[in-house]
């Protein structure tokens, strides 16, 4: 078994992308699909809004990181570990096109928990219209990732390999 261990700034990132993106999927998906009053659906829209615009700069540091810090090359001479780096790479391009998308599709300038409001990127409704459904199937796509990392997380622990400590202090 490899004992590579990752870097503090490693760790810090993986754990807000992780709080970021589950409450960004769930609360996102809780109110598209579960019939809830006006004032929750808008009160989760702001909330989404500001959280993940504030995580673009995070998610680039974190992609930074991934590109320029030593990587796990654990098993990667086999097909499990090809395609554990599919599932991470492709982790990353959909989170990628979910934030710029969910930044494109906004029909509104976005109030970033009140302290700034950033102009809307697009007007055209045809354009506004194509991103939200690009935004909404990269949404799917990115929680069907997660789930699968999720479960080969929990496969690995119950098997005896212990993944959690490396991305821990």
């Amino acid at each position: 078994m490899n004992n590579f261990k990752y870097t503090w700034q490693q760790v810090v990132l993986h754990w807000i992308s992780a709080v970021v993106i589950l409450w960004a999927l769930i609360s996102g998906f809780y109110v598209a699909l579960v019939p809830v009053s006006f004032e929750v659906k808008n009160i989760v829209s702001f909330v989404n809004v500001s959280v993940t615009a504030l995580f673009i700069p995070v998610f680039c540091v974190r992609w930074y990181y991934r590109h320029t810090t030593a990587q796990s090359v654990d098993a990667m001479g086999n097909n499990n570990g090809r395609l554990a780096h599919c599932v991470h790479e492709s982790i990353y391009w959909v989170t990628a096109i979910v934030l710029v998308t969910g930044v494109l599709m906004m029909d509104r300038p976005m109030d970033i928990f009140g302290w700034v409001q950033l102009s809307q990127v697009l007007t055209d409704a045809l354009w506004l219209a194509w991103f939200k459904w690009v935004h909404i199937a990269a949404c799917a796509v990115l929680a069907g990732l997660v789930s699968l990392h999720i479960c080969a997380v929990i496969m690995h622990e119950l098997s005896g390999r212990r993944l959690l400590k490396r991305m821990f202090f």
